[in-house]
This record gives C-alpha cells, structure tokens and sequence, in this order.
C-alpha cells in the first residue's frame, strides 16, 4: 500500500520524510503500546528515534495526516453562517455581486416599470441591463502560529507525551482560532447600521425597545427591520429564509425555549412546562430561525441575528483559509550537534538541539474572516437602551 504523505496536495511533506521512514515510525508508535518486552523494546527505540536528525520530521508527517481528516470531520459552530473561499495568495478578496434588481430593466417593454425580465417581441432586440458589483474588501488570509519545546527531560520520562497531547492539543488550538476570528469578526465587524432599532412585535403589538434582551418579541421585530431595509442602491433586502441566533455560552437552552414560548410551541402553566404538537402561532416569522449557537467570544447580553450561508446575494460572513494549508499544521527542529569524537553518541539524547537540549515543534495555520454584508443581520448589546 502506497502512503500518500502529501493528502493529495494538502500537506508539503519535509525532505528528510519517506515513505519507510513515516511507516517505521507509525509501526514504532503501535508497538510502544503493548505490554512485555515488545513493548518495553518499542519505547525505547521510540525515545532513541525522536532524538535523531530525521526521525521527528516522519513523526510530523504522521501527526499532519492524522489531523487533516479529523479537522476536516468537526463541523464547527460557525460553519451554518459562514461562507468559507479558499484563496491563492496573501491579497485582499473580491467578490462579483450578481443582484435581482439589474440596473435599466426598469425601461423595458410590458414589465410596468419593474427590474423583471422585458417582453421581447418577434425580431425585437433585447434590452440591457447592470447587475454586476465588484465588491473590494480587506480581507486576506492571514498567518497564525506559535511555537513549543520538547526538552530532553521530558523525551526521556515521558516520550508519548508528545505522541498522545500534543496533536490533540493543536487540533484544540486550530479550532479555536478559527471560532475566534469568525466571532471576531461578526462582533467587531457589525456597525450602527444593523443595530437594533426600537419597534414593535408585529404579533402581540407589543413595544420592543432599541438594544432590546432577546426575545421572541425582540427576534421578530428584527427581521420586521431587515425587511424594511435598502441596499447601498436603493433596493429592498430581501429577508432571508433562514438565520440562526448567536449568544453567549450557557444561553442556548434559555434562547430556544424563548423562542418555543413566543411560537407557541411550548406553553408553561403552574410552573410546568408542556410542548404543544402543533400550533397556529408557529407560523410566524421565527420560524426562520433555523437554530441557536454559542460563543464564548459574545459579550454576555449581547446577541446576533445572522443569516445562514448561502441565503443572501452577497454574503454577510466570509471565511479564507489559503490553498495547499487548509489545516493546521506542525513543523519540527531540532538543530542538532555532532559529537566531538565522532560517529554516533553514546547517549542518543545527546543528539537534541544543541542549544538547549530540546526539539522545537511550530504550529501553522492559515485563516481570517470578515463581513461582507450586514444588510441581513441585526443585532443588540441587550441593554434596553439606545
């Protein structure tokens, strides 16, 4: 069976790194599990490889194609709302806008003045229109990254540490980088534009005030607002199908039920809490809200209506992650010496980094994430003021 260390493209692969030497060292790694002498000899040998020039770099070779499926497997929180591009390079993206409301459409023949396709009569020439927007942004990839040492001491008394934390470990760190800059960016990228204005539950009649706590009546009385909404042109935006709520962690359960309450999907009498098979309240427009999700990087109170991926003409959130390094990935150094007598050192240990007896492990991704659009989103700070 062929090892394919490159993913099919997705991984560059060290030049001290074969096809053997990866193999020799995930044999290693399954026998350093065992029990007796089998077992026993594996770690051993383990403990002696990872101190060697090469060995490290098949090590790493080993954890990249390992996490690449794994990463690719989570479907992160964000991933309903987010609109992922791979690009090529380090610039800023672009995007083409193509909009319903084609510009000179309003001219043509039997549409009563509206942006619809004109009636074109037999040998009658068809009329132009302009519906595509460059829309220039500055997102571009950017690069994370740290780095971390394996010391001797630790190679010695503990020599799966590094096998069995430190790629979960990165795994973790990956994850929440990219949880970050989406958050991030939804909660430093949203503007007064999209803010919650004072209005009116078009249900209960009931008042919502500006910055309102979520609730269903606050919740419906938002996406009454995004429909009342004009693009940079003039056009109405039109109100996406579908959105989901961004709160804080710990919130979800509270928001749901909220939402279930105000539908009349849910009904609490004598303090007990019953959920009704149908209802004709269910109807109304938060029925929209496709689900809940948390973020530890939402400020308590505040809360976000965002719509999901692909239910607006251009898109509010967008993601980039660069071509060829699509996951995390961890590179390893260990600069080693050679001994003063030459050949071989009796303590294989000796071969770590010759400053410091340690091997250097770096942690690379490639990631960032902006808005695009906040004509569909609205949000609160949850304070009930202006």
């Amino acid at each position: 069976m062929t090892l394919d260390l490159t993913a099919g493209g997705r991984l560059t692969v060290s030049p001290f790194v074969n096809e053997r030497k990866a193999l020799a060292m995930a044999e290693m790694i399954s026998a350093g599990k065992l029990g007796g002498y089998a077992g026993e000899r594996a770690r051993t040998d383990l403990k002696e490889s990872l101190s060697t020039s090469d060995a490290p770099h098949a090590f790493t070779a080993l954890v990249n194609l390992r996490n690449l499926p794994q990463y690719d497997e989570v479907e992160a929180d964000f991933s309903p709302i987010v609109q992922t591009e791979t690009v090529p390079d380090f610039n800023p993206i672009q995007f083409f806008a193509l909009k319903t409301n084609f510009e000179n459409l309003e001219h043509g023949k039997d549409n009563d003045g509206e942006r619809i396709a004109p009636k074109v009569a037999e040998l009658d020439t068809y009329q132009y229109a302009f519906g595509y927007t460059q829309l220039d942004t500055s997102l571009a990839v950017e690069k994370r990254g740290f780095k971390m040492g394996w010391s001797l001491e630790r190679g010695v008394n503990d020599p799966f540490g590094l096998i069995s934390r430190y790629p979960a470990d990165m795994l973790r760190v990956g994850f929440k980088t990219d949880q970050y800059v989406v958050f991030r960016a939804l909660r430093d990228g949203v503007t007064a534009a999209s803010n919650l204005a004072a209005g009116t539950d078009p249900i209960t009649g009931d008042p919502v005030l500006p910055n309102a706590p979520i609730s269903g009546a606050a919740l419906r009385a938002a996406i009454r607002q995004i429909g009342q909404r004009t693009d940079a042109d003039g056009n109405p935006v039109p109100v996406p199908r579908r959105f989901r709520v961004v709160v804080p962690v710990g919130t979800a359960e509270d928001v749901e039920l909220s939402i279930a309450l105000a539908r009349g999907l849910a009904t609490i009498q004598d303090g007990s809490l019953t959920y009704n098979a149908s209802a004709i309240r269910s109807f109304d427009s938060l029925g929209r809200i496709a689900g809940v999700i948390e973020s530890e990087f939402v400020a308590d109170g505040f809360w976000y209506l965002v719509p999901e991926a692909g239910q607006t003409e251009i898109p509010a959130l967008v993601r980039v992650q660069l071509a060829g390094y699509t996951a995390p990935e961890v590179y390893v150094s260990n600069w080693n010496g050679s001994p003063i007598l030459g050949g071989a050192s009796s303590s294989p240990f000796q071969a770590y980094s010759f400053s410091n007896d340690s091997i250097d492990l770096k942690f690379r991704q490639f990631t960032n994430a902006a808005i695009f659009s906040e004509d569909a989103i609205v949000w609160s700070d949850g304070t009930g003021e202006a």
